[in-house]
């Protein structure tokens, strides 16, 4: 099992709130309204075989994830969707086989005739997944890398004003992870899709960065604090309340 010290270095307590221990499936509570659960794992850490996870997936699932030549690109593919299912079975109370996921245009997953919103993100060896049943939600995780030529993205995809502030700034490139990701949380939220009018939007800075908890636009942004090699940012359509975070790692959930 991934060891929930791992967790709590990763998510840094999610805003200053402890990361809650759960190791049964059964003991998973329901969602709240103004909640919003975020679960995460390392791969790098897991001991299970990829078969505990793919029996979770039906069939043209594992044909896409198959395609991928990568070993580690097929286990983070399948634990991220297996995961989806297994979580959104729990609090949906259904087999996480027979759930059904449809796409939007704009290719945003979604379960229809429900009131319950979901999305995941991953970088490195670490994924990431968000559930609410209060409204849409967006997450996204980066990996903060060191030789990405930041400064020819942001021309493209970043306010005026946010520019300005990453020119300023005393570490530049974090902050261009940080507006990166928070960026990609509201786009995902909104269901617009990756890059869709990411120049138009303008994050609020504060002291050299982003505040933990700020409205941009329709959405409320969340900045979770994810340690010096990670940026992480979740954007929702109600403000949050109640953000509790848990490690899908040292959860039992294998009969």
């Amino acid at each position: 099992m991934v060891c929930l010290n791992r967790f709590v270095y990763f998510i840094n307590y999610c805003n200053t709130r402890k990361v809650e221990e759960i190791k049964f499936i059964d003991h998973i509570k329901s969602l709240d309204l103004g909640e919003v659960a975020i679960w995460g794992v390392d791969i790098s850490e897991m001991d299970y075989e990829y078969d505990q996870y793919s029996r979770f997936l039906l069939k043209e699932e594992l044909v896409k994830i198959n395609r991928l030549k990568n070993k580690k690109s097929r286990l983070k593919s399948v634990v991220a969707r297996s995961g989806l299912r297994i979580l959104s079975g729990v609090y949906l109370n259904k087999d996480p086989k027979k759930i059904i996921f449809k796409k939007l245009h704009n290719g945003k997953p979604i379960i229809e005739s429900h009131k319950f919103y979901f999305n995941l993100s991953h970088s490195a060896n670490w994924i990431v997944w968000a559930f609410s049943i209060s409204g849409k939600v967006g997450v996204d995780l980066e990996f903060v890398r060191n030789h990405v030529v930041y400064e020819k993205i942001a021309e493209r995809y970043f306010h005026r004003c946010e520019i300005q502030k990453m020119n300023q700034s005393n570490d530049p490139k974090r902050l261009f992870f940080d507006l990166w990701a928070a960026k990609e949380s509201l786009v995902k939220a909104s269901g617009k899709g990756v890059f869709a009018g990411m120049k138009d939007i303008n994050i609020p800075l504060i002291n050299d960065g982003i505040a933990y908890n700020t409205r941009v636009g329709d959405f409320f942004l969340h900045k979770v604090e994810a340690g010096s090699h990670f940026a992480c940012a979740l954007a929702s359509e109600v403000p949050i309340s109640k953000q509790p975070c848990y490690d899908f790692g040292g959860l039992q959930w294998q009969s």
